[in-house]
């Protein structure tokens, strides 16, 4: 069975990925799309094969805890070892996240691989106290432990304060020379150097921080500002994704890399990637490198769904998914949906934070659905001026879009504000999310 590493790198826009990572070999495809426009129900489709829908992820209900099988779960049966490699604290913040994973490690474990480092991640999640207490608690454990004290110290100073502009990718590289992977390996791998705050690591400018409420302001952010810095983080992430690739090419017979969505800034009016279904948003950068794949582009309408399915034929394990194998040269051509299903529980005291009048937010609160085609042209419902439609269709597109929408089984799941521990929900926040 060959092994396969997917990799994720996070809010990572297609035109800025093939501005820095025209290096990358293999099989890219111009026109892949995600299924919503944020991390959790992306990476639900990752997983599940299915819209995000379909399993009750959304804002309100972000467990994985659907009946169902997950990818790592299918090929952990099948006799692999499953690991995650995780930047991204919006897959720790609910259950269900690390399912069918041996190995699932987050932001602030990972530079804890040597015998001698302090696990941060651990400690951080074991304490009752928050905010700087947290931290100095965290400190005074690490030096009473039998640890490499100084450099622990710096490892949590910066995980703390995120002084060091890194989004995993170094600790990501660094852990992966420093395993001993076999030959039936899953490695599933997340980075956060493109996500707000944007802080590239070699600039002494200050990190940019944007979140969607600053669209509505009287004082409008330094979007050129914002560009800028997340096209240096780019920049920086290409240079230590070359690493990891070279990596991962030596130890793994399929490396998957994608994002799971885009970025706005300033484009209809918006900035982060917080709502709406615009193309800067749902379109993700794909590429397939292997034994046997070709470096050529294919410019097919592919979906992060046909990412579930490929994975696993790849493996050889059977899964029910909604996708298609991306290396079939029989590939059938589809519509695929994308999601929108409201705000997040934190956007609301973002809003108020900001003064943006509660019309603004409530409108937003609305779900939306749209829908790529299989010539690639694209439609999609707004909250601000109804249905928009981007190339030309053989049908009518609102039309097939509630075709689509009809032909989804949703699973309601409405459990509030999630119940989530006051230090891991303020985790998202330490890195920009709120």
């Amino acid at each position: 069975m060959p092994s396969v590493a997917l990799v994720v790198l996070d809010t990572l826009r297609s035109d800025t990925f093939d501005d820095h990572f025209e290096w990358l070999p293999g099989r890219h495809f111009s026109r892949a799309y995600s299924t919503s426009h944020w991390t959790v129900p992306a990476h639900a489709s990752l997983f599940t094969g299915t819209y995000a829908s379909e399993v009750g992820v959304h804002g309100h209900a972000g467990d994985l805890d659907c009946d169902e099988p997950v990818l790592a779960e299918s090929l952990r049966d099948a006799g692999y070892r499953t690991r995650c490699l995780t930047a991204n604290p919006q897959l720790f913040q609910h259950d269900g996240w690390d399912r069918g994973f041996d190995e699932f490690v987050g932001r602030d474990s990972l530079p804890s691989f040597a015998d001698d480092a302090f696990d941060w991640g651990e400690w951080f999640a074991d304490l009752d106290s928050t905010g700087v207490r947290q931290y100095l608690d965290a400190v005074w454990r690490c030096v009473r432990s039998d640890c490499a004290t100084r450099e622990s110290i710096r490892q949590g100073y910066e995980l703390y304060s995120r002084s060091a502009a890194d989004g995993g990718a170094a600790a990501v590289r660094d852990r992966v020379r420093a395993t001993d992977f076999g030959d039936e390996e899953f490695l599933f791998v997340n980075l956060v150097e493109t996500h707000t705050p944007y802080h590239p690591a070699r600039s002494d400018d200050d990190p940019v921080t944007v979140v969607a409420a600053d669209a509505f302001t009287d004082e409008e952010p330094d979007l050129q500002a914002a560009r800028r810095a997340y096209e240096r983080s780019a920049a920086y992430l290409s240079d230590r994704y070359r690493e990891i690739f070279d990596e991962l090419s030596e130890n793994f017979d399929y490396v998957v890399t994608l994002s799971d969505h885009g970025e706005l800034f300033g484009e209809h009016g918006m900035v982060n990637h917080s709502f709406g279904l615009h193309p800067e948003l749902v379109q993700v950068p794909l590429v397939i490198s292997g034994d046997g794949v070709a470096d050529d582009v294919d410019h097919g309408v592919v979906s992060l769904l046909d990412v579930h399915r490929t994975v696993a034929d790849l493996a050889g394990v059977d899964v029910d998914s909604r996708g298609r194998n991306l290396l079939a040269a029989d590939r059938e051509s589809r519509d695929f949906r994308t999601e929108y299903h409201g705000l997040l529980p934190f956007h609301e005291a973002q809003f108020a934070r900001e003064d943006v009048p509660e019309a603004e937010y409530e409108k937003r609160d609305a779900p939306l659905s749209g829908f790529v085609s299989r010539t690639g042209a694209y439609a999609y419902e707004t909250h601000t001026d109804g249905f928009r439609t981007l190339g030309e269709f053989a049908v009518d597109p609102r039309e097939r879009l509630d075709e689509l929408d009809d032909a989804v089984d949703v699973r309601v799941v409405t459990d509030g504000d999630p119940a989530v521990d006051e230090d891991v929900r303020d985790r998202p926040e330490r890195v920009g999310y709120a």
